[in-house]
Formats: C-alpha cells, sequence, structure tokens
C-alpha cells in the first residue's frame, strides 16, 4: 500500500490526499511532527521537506513530483490533462499556486497565528513542537507588528489581486482549466485551505484561517467552489488516518 508521510495541515501535503482521493488509491497516512519528525524523513529521503510518498521500494518527493507519479500509476481520473494546451494552462496555474499565490497566503497566515495562540495550538495534535515555541518567543510583539505592517500590505495585496482573478475564471465554470478537475484545482483549493480550514482538520481548526479573506463577499464564489472540492475529496470519514 502507498504511505504518505505528511504533515496533515500542510498544503503541499493536502494537495497529494487530494489527488489520492480523485484516483480512489488507497494509502496509509503518517503523520510527521515538524522540525522533530522532520529528522526521520531526511535519514530516509535526504531532504526534509514534506510530503513524501513511499511505494514500496520506490520514494517521491515533492508534491507535484508525486502528483505525476499517480498519473503514471493510474490513468484513470487524469489530473493532468491530456490537450496540451490545457496541460500547459494547468501546469502554469499550478505553478502560480504553488508560489505566488501559497507565499502571501502563508505570509498572512502566520500573522494570524502570531495574534491567536488557540489557532498555533490546533495545528499541532501532539501539542507545539519546542523548536516552533522558540522560533516565536524570539520574535518581540513589536518587531512582529512592524514586520507584518511593512511585509503583510504588499501580500495582502497581491492575494486579493490572486483571488479576484480565480474567482473570474469560476463564473460559469465548474472548473479553472478544462471540463474536468485538474491539478489547477486541486493546488489552488489546497492552498486556499489556511485562509479556510476544511471540515477534515477538525472541529476546532474548521472555518478558521484568514476571515478577511474567506469571508469576503467578493471571494464568495471562489471559496464556495472551495468547499465543494473539500466536500467531494476530504470528508472527514474518508481521511485515512
Amino acid at each position: 500500500m502507498l504511505e504518505l508521510h505528511q504533515f496533515r495541515h500542510s498544503p503541499f501535503c493536502l494537495k497529494v490526499r487530494m489527488a489520492l482521493a480523485a484516483k480512489e488509491l488507497e494509502y496509509r497516512a503518517v503523520e510527521i511532527t515538524p522540525a522533530i519528525g522532520q529528522l526521520s524523513i531526511f535519514q530516509k529521503t535526504g531532504q526534509k521537506k514534506l510530503p513524501v510518498l513511499f511505494d514500496k521500494e520506490t520514494t517521491i518527493c515533492e508534491s507535484s513530483s508525486i502528483i505525476r507519479y499517480l498519473e503514471q500509476l493510474k490513468s484513470e481520473q487524469r489530473l493532468i490533462p491530456e490537450n496540451s494546451k490545457e496541460e500547459s494552462q494547468a501546469k502554469i496555474i499550478k505553478n502560480c499556486a504553488d508560489t505566488t499565490l501559497a507565499n502571501s497566503i502563508r505570509t498572512l497566515f502566520i500573522q494570524e497565528v502570531m495574534k491567536d495562540s488557540e489557532l498555533l495550538s490546533s495545528l499541532f495534535s501532539n501539542g507545539i513542537p519546542l523548536s516552533v515555541k522558540n522560533f516565536l518567543q524570539k520574535i518581540p510583539l513589536n518587531l512582529a507588528g512592524r514586520i507584518s505592517e511593512f511585509v503583510n500590505h504588499q501580500a495582502k495585496e497581491t492575494l486579493k489581486l490572486n483571488l479576484a482573478f480565480l474567482t473570474t475564471l469560476l463564473k460559469d465554470e465548474n472548473w479553472i482549466i478544462g471540463n474536468q478537475m485538474s491539478i489547477a484545482d486541486i493546488s489552488v483549493a489546497a492552498h486556499l485551505s489556511l485562509l479556510s480550514f476544511p471540515a477534515s482538520s477538525g472541529e476546532k481548526l474548521c472555518q478558521k484561517g484568514c476571515p478577511l479573506f474567506s469571508r469576503d463577499p467578493n471571494f464568495e464564489l471562489l471559496f464556495n467552489w472551495k468547499n465543494e472540492i473539500d466536500n467531494k475529496l476530504i470528508q472527514p470519514n474518508l481521511e485515512p488516518y
């Protein structure tokens, strides 16, 4: 059986779980504690980033590489379009989601976490790792405020533009590219999870994140679309934990 080593709330790990669900592939999820648990991953693979997929003797790192592997493993329910033009478009959207969109969301999410200790503790089912606590304790609150003022303004503006663009793409459409779900859709939906956590994240996290954006009426269409994907692919009773 496939074995996915992950940090449950990482959008990149969520993206892989969505792909596995879309392809109806069975797998076992192994939860890795950030920092401490990643040492074992480093010993096995030579790198610390998650997710990592193990298939018997085969090891695949990085979410996009894992999804390409899954496409070869099971050709049904394709996530990479066969049409060359749609394939290129889907990969462009996926790359933007994994970089520009992910970076701006992460910046704003960190700000939310620093303001909400309950949100931080809810991210770690086994308690907050000491390394994370030490990192946060070393950041003076007034300095964090100045950094957020300087950095987060640009992140907010970038995110607003990206969310508006994605909302426009989905008007009168079910999917971002073509007429079926693709890697573009699951990449965008996975990264939006930090703005509004899915039900599968647990009662403490469900719908939490960054309400400034997730509850903005201008983006209601986009987040309703995200919720539909959540319900289809990552319902709590379908999570293999």
